[in-house]
């Protein structure tokens, strides 16, 4: 069991390190402050946290996109994404250890309403004047001549 808390302990610090690393001047109030130990499926152990605060969806993207992890055991996987109910989840195994890197999935914000323009005859695509208004004019052009 020593091997397994090592194991854990020298996962968590390099994981902490490496986010702080990719994320500290694109990404700096982006945090993973705690830190939960679990079991995974198939019985190793689990590291996971969420990431919080303002672009903690783009600092996650931009840190499995960087990649500063050293992966160098036997049985040690990249970083990939997944898609779980309500999150998106960061995964990869080093040391024997898995770790989840998470954020809620967010909705996507609505667009924002027009603003309500006051009531007139728009311009057609081309930018001349309706039909009826160009009518309007002429008239009166012609008239303005006659007289």
């Amino acid at each position: 069991m020593p091997e397994l808390a090592e194991a854990l302990i020298e996962t968590k610090l390099s994981a902490v390190r490496s986010w702080y690393l990719a994320v500290r001047d694109r990404y700096p109030s982006a945090l993973v402050p705690d830190w939960r130990v679990g079991t995974a499926e198939g019985g190793a152990p689990l590291l996971t946290v969420q990431v919080i605060g303002q672009g903690a969806q783009e600092a996650l993207h931009h840190f499995a996109s960087a990649y500063p992890l050293v992966l160098g055991n036997a049985g040690d996987l990249r970083p990939v994404f997944e898609y779980r109910p309500g999150r998106v989840v960061c995964v990869w195994r080093t040391n024997g250890v898995w770790v989840e890197m998470w954020h809620h999935d967010l909705p996507a914000v609505p667009a924002p309403s027009p603003a309500l323009m006051p009531r007139h005859r728009p311009l057609s695509p081309s930018g001349r004047l309706p039909l009826g208004q160009r009518l309007t004019t002429i008239r009166r052009q012609y008239a303005t001549k006659e007289n």
